[in-house]
């Protein structure tokens, strides 16, 4: 298939374009060209922002795509999904669009599935996740474009712009205490990039996908504090944890770059797998024991970090 990929060179995205490439598709990706040395051989490019929609359209302008799969956020609005969907119109066979675990409403009980209702409990982000959701759908009701929503939540793994799994790595390799906000009891449940990447590679084209939203992430639900023990075992470096109760009204102590909020964050994948066949290949542990191995390969564990605020909180 030709696969079209709005982003591409940032973490999931280029995961996405290895798993692509890997199954024998041919890609081109769309982007501001800001890393081009990121993407393999092979691979074609479109050099365009997505937001320039009448760049857009001359950029695809006679552009033929079997799967367009949009996971680039910019932040990108719904009008942003509709303006490559009209600027492809005609010449799309199937389009694919990474959304969010988080247009789901927070405040009802877990686990949430794709029937949950959506709503802005996580503010301008699930607004501009829903509207490109709403977007899709539209297209395929009223032109029968067939189309897919992926919902991940707290994708981690090799390359991550998220400093999540790489912020408790970062202080257990140094010796330094994890500051935890207040008991750390929050659930989290987490993805790895390359198990989104074989989903959404798997979906291409399937007519059982057409028209549906799917959870796609990790079986493991751990709280925030059992997601520090894990990864202190999965290194191999005692934990020191030290629980430090937010002030009403003040700010939690920093905790990854999203993991600290005040409610649970669990989510069914029993639709993906009953309707799909879909299932992750890595549990939480062994994909933490890869991702601490591209860690150390890259250096972080030598690189410069400040750690002026936290130590003003221990003293």
């Amino acid at each position: 298939m030709r696969v079209l990929v709005i982003g591409g060179t940032e973490f999931v995205g280029l995961h996405l374009v290895r798993a692509l490439l890997r199954d024998g598709h041919h890609v081109v990706v769309l982007n501001r060209g800001r890393r081009p040395e990121r993407l393999p051989t092979g691979v074609g490019t479109l050099l365009c922002d997505r937001k320039d929609h009448a760049a857009l359209r001359a950029t695809l302008a006679g552009e033929r795509v079997d799967a367009l799969v949009d996971i680039a956020y910019a932040p990108t609005t719904g009008a942003d999904v509709e303006a490559v969907l009209e600027a492809l119109a005609g010449r799309l066979g199937h389009a694919l669009f990474v959304s969010t675990g988080r247009v789901y409403d927070h405040a009802l009980p877990i686990p949430y599935s794709e029937a949950t209702p959506r709503n802005l409990h996580w503010g301008e982000y699930a607004k501009n996740k829903i509207a490109g959701e709403d977007a899709l759908m539209r297209w395929h009701h009223a032109r029968g474009l067939p189309v897919t929503i992926v919902r991940p939540t707290h994708v981690y793994g090799p390359m991550n712009t998220r400093n999540n799994e790489t912020f408790v790595f970062d202080r257990l390799v140094r010796g330094r205490p994890v500051l935890l906000p207040g008991a750390g009891g929050w659930l989290r449940q987490f993805g790895h990039v390359e198990d989104l990447a074989d989903a959404l590679a798997a979906m291409l084209g399937v007519a059982a996908a057409f028209g549906h939203a799917y959870n796609v992430t990790g079986e493991e639900a751990i709280t925030q504090v059992g997601f520090v023990e894990l990864i202190a075992d999965v290194v191999k470096r005692p934990p020191t944890l030290v629980h430090v109760d937010t002030p009403p009204g003040g700010t939690p102590v920093p905790f990854g770059q999203n993991l600290v909020y005040d409610c649970h964050a669990v989510y069914t994948t029993t639709k993906v797998r009953r309707e799909l066949g879909i299932r992750p290949r890595y549990t939480l542990a062994a994909g933490l024991a890869q991702t601490f191995e591209w860690y150390l390969r890259e250096g972080l564990d030598r690189r410069e970090i400040d750690f002026a605020a936290e130590d003003r909180h221990l003293r």
